[in-house]
Formats: C-alpha cells, sequence, structure tokens
C-alpha cells in the first residue's frame, strides 16, 4: 500500500511500517495508532478505508487533524456494577497543581518539516559561532567523541548536504 509516497509493506504491522516515515520511531508509532484508535497488532492489509484516511491525513497535517471520538467503555445507561459499597469522603489535601504536559504528537513534524528544521536548527548554531556549529562546519564529531577514530565517520555523515537527502 502506498501512503504519502511511501511503499508500505502489507504483511508487516502498521507500527512498524510507519517506521518508513523519517521522524517516526518505535516510541512514536503506537503513540500515533493509539491517537487514531488503530489496534497495536493491526496489519497494513487489514486497515479499513477509514483508517487508512484517518492515518494520510493525519500524517499529512498532524496540527490540523482533529482527534476521532473517543470511543465509550460502557453505555452510559447502565448503573455501577456493585450498588452495595459506600464511598468514603476523604479530607481534602493541598496539592501543587500539575503541570500541564505537552503532547508531542500535537506538534509533530516528519519528512521534509523535520529535515528543514533540523538544517534551520544546524544553520543556526553555524552563524552564532557556537562550539557545535563550528564542528558541524567542519564535519567533525559534534558530541564529544575523539577524533582518532570517530573523525573519520563524522566526516562522512555530518555533511549536511549529504545526510538529508
Amino acid at each position: 500500500m502506498h501512503l504519502l509516497g511511501r511503499n508500505l509493506l502489507d504483511h508487516k504491522p502498521v507500527r512498524i511500517a510507519l517506521t518508513n516515515f523519517f521522524g517516526i520511531g518505535h516510541s512514536l508509532a503506537p503513540r500515533i495508532l493509539a491517537r487514531l484508535q488503530i489496534h497495536h497488532t493491526c496489519k497494513v492489509s487489514e486497515l479499513t478505508e477509514p483508517q487508512i484516511t484517518a492515518l494520510s491525513a493525519y500524517l499529512s497535517s498532524p496540527v490540523s487533524s482533529t482527534h476521532p471520538d473517543p470511543t465509550p467503555l460502557a453505555v452510559p445507561a447502565l448503573p455501577p456494577r456493585c450498588q452495595t459499597l459506600r464511598r468514603i469522603e476523604l479530607p481534602q489535601v493541598q496539592t501543587a497543581p500539575k503541570p500541564i504536559r505537552r503532547d508531542v504528537l500535537d506538534d509533530l513534524k516528519i519528512e521534509t518539516d523535520l529535515k528543514r528544521s533540523m538544517l534551520g536548527d544546524i544553520q543556526r548554531l553555524r552563524e552564532i559561532g557556537t562550539y557545535r556549529g563550528r564542528r558541524h562546519a567542519a564535519g567533525l564529531p559534534v558530541r564529544g567523541q575523539s577524533t582518532h577514530a570517530a573523525g573519520r565517520t563524522a566526516k562522512k555523515l555530518n555533511r549536511l548536504d549529504r545526510r538529508f537527502n
């Protein structure tokens, strides 16, 4: 199946097939499936048309896509199972408010958007003249590795024009 210019193999689970996209790894793929209410063991060949449409809409523009309606866990009209238990009221304890955690999926960048963002970050480091920016410009290891052996690998991989094409 083709999705946004990528060929997803039919026999693979969707969570594995999504890692073909630049910027989606093994930890982010199950979160995307949970957001779209697709089972984590579902294979690409088992996806329905609405699921494929929702997946392609989400991956093409995650910011503007809408969240699907939550699936109810039980019919709301049913009474609770055990009505004989009494609820014990505990005194309220003053606690600090929990910080609101940002959801990574709300501002997800993949493929060209992510590559453009990474190149912009590296270019900014080069312009302001930081140590990391100079190391990127020279094609040397950026994160403190020794240059005896890792330098050769970094000279191959730290070239901006070669790495993101």
